[in-house]
């Protein structure tokens, strides 16, 4: 007697599919997924039958090569850490409310303090913006006259005719509202598509813990969290287009409308080398807001080549999210040994 898997009275919808391709369609299904190499058998023999041989066969290839080449696991080598010597910083004697410093090259958590406690980040925004902006692949050598909306800004005046490529190092490298927002109304979106985009990047990013209203950063409610804001600088200044711009000190703006040279300034003060520092290189964003104090997010590099992630939020003066990102990542430094390192300082701050 034939037999089946199922009870052929089932009222289950899940059972019809069993019913249209029989039992022996089953069977060969089962076969080229295995993806074994079984003789076909005589149609006459009955499944029962059938099943016995294959199981048998099946067990008698166990163990054994399949097709030309046998497949090893890949072997995936333990990822190494820098590792703390001696004791763990107290965040108390920072005036920051929230920091994280992390290894750039293995994401390892280093120095924290609140990092998940949410705050509003100011012009840090201008990071995502950025990445959006660039999603649309602006023509740089465009031009376009400066939103006419009322922000606070000191290095250009709305009407003012300039390329999206001065409007772009005005935005990162002075930190101009007017330039940032200028550049996201230039690349074709409304306003509310932008933000929805910059709120959707988050998401792509990890970012679980941060939120967008617009794209310049004064608005109080683009909060998140100096874990959420390592990600972030990270992806930027992966990118090309942002990490170059990030490192230039200064630029010039010329006013056709008003006949005008503008000169603005870097706000990354590590950078200009105001705020002293040995650091091979200071690549990072500022922002400011009155209830958001002062924030600054770096990626730093040394001498020996390693690379810190650095986020300061809440600092308690402007000079003070410099030295503050200066003295931790100088810390981490010198109380970590990395893989190949034999020793650590540990002299204290």
């Amino acid at each position: 007697m034939r037999f089946r898997w199922w009870n052929t009275n089932s009222n289950d919808p899940s059972d019809r599919w069993r019913e249209r391709i029989g039992t022996g369609s089953i069977v060969f299904l089962l076969l080229v997924a295995l993806g074994t190499n079984i003789p076909i058998v005589s149609a006459e023999r009955s499944i029962s039958d059938r099943l016995i041989d294959s199981f048998n066969t099946l067990r008698s290839l166990a163990g054994k090569s399949g097709g030309d080449v046998t497949v090893q696991p890949p072997v995936i080598p333990p990822i190494q850490l820098p590792v703390l010597v001696g004791d763990m910083l107290d965040g108390a004697q920072f005036t920051a409310a929230s920091m994280i410093v992390k290894d750039h090259e293995t994401g390892a958590v280093l120095f924290r303090k609140n990092e998940y406690v949410k705050r509003p980040i100011a012009s840090v925004t201008k990071l995502m913006s950025a990445l959006v902006v660039l999603e649309k692949q602006p023509v740089w050598t465009t031009s376009t006259q400066v939103v006419a909306d009322d922000l606070i800004d000191t290095h250009m005046y709305a009407g003012d005719t300039y390329t999206l490529g001065d409007l772009w190092q005005a935005a990162l490298i002075g930190s101009s509202n007017k330039a940032i927002m200028t550049l996201a109304d230039a690349v074709g979106w409304p306003r509310p598509a932008f933000v929805e985009r910059m709120n959707q990047k988050a998401v792509e990013l990890g970012m679980t813990d941060t939120q967008f209203t617009e794209p310049t950063g004064l608005d109080e409610g683009n909060v998140s969290t100096a874990s959420d804001l390592a990600q972030l600088l990270s992806s930027a200044v992966q990118t090309n287009a942002i990490r170059d711009v990030l490192v230039e000190t200064e630029k010039n703006l010329y006013s056709k409308e008003r006949k005008k040279q503008h000169h603005l300034w870097s706000t990354n003060w590590l950078l200009l080398g105001w705020i002293p520092n040995t650091f091979h290189s200071v690549i990072g964003k500022t922002g400011f807001i009155t209830s958001s104090n002062y924030n600054f997010v770096a990626q730093i590099t040394d001498a020996k080549g390693r690379v810190l992630d650095v986020v300061v939020l809440g600092a308690g003066t402007h000079e003070a999210r410099f030295t503050e990102a200066r003295d931790i990542a100088n810390w981490v430094f010198e109380h970590y040994r990395w893989p190949g390192e034999e020793t650590a300082t540990t002299t204290q701050m």
